[in-house]
């Protein structure tokens, strides 16, 4: 395997929950209209160091989806339902820790078809 992907961002350690980490690609402190910001691109990685990609927006339940399967670098791409618009970090951690659950299933369904 080549570069880690997503190597050129970087992970928000204050997200660390079980091992897993949130990592950032969009600025989810950048309140394009408004003053939260309510979508944004992100990766997760595991307690192994695998990445996964998360395309998030809000939702009122926390929810996951696969927009691309599994592949050799990464285990996949996600659609991430956070519940609250973004404004402090806080607010970053209550979303990841809402969906982790979710992300850890799909963690373990992407390492089983392996």
């Amino acid at each position: 395997m080549g570069q880690l992907c997503y190597s050129d961002f970087e992970l928000v350690k204050e997200t660390e929950t079980d091992g897993f980490i949130y990592g950032e690609i969009t600025d989810h402190f950048y309140f394009e209209n408004g003053d939260a910001c309510i979508s944004g691109d992100g990766f997760v990685q595991a307690p192994d160091g695998s990445r996964a990609g998360i395309i998030w927006g809000l939702e009122k339940e926390p929810s996951i989806s696969v927009c691309i399967e599994p592949e050799e670098d990464r285990w996949g791409v996600y659609e991430i339902g956070f519940i609250k618009p973004i404004k402090t970090m806080d607010d970053l951690i209550v979303n990841f820790r809402a969906v982790l659950p979710l992300i850890k299933e799909a963690y373990q369904n992407a390492h089983s078809t392996k």
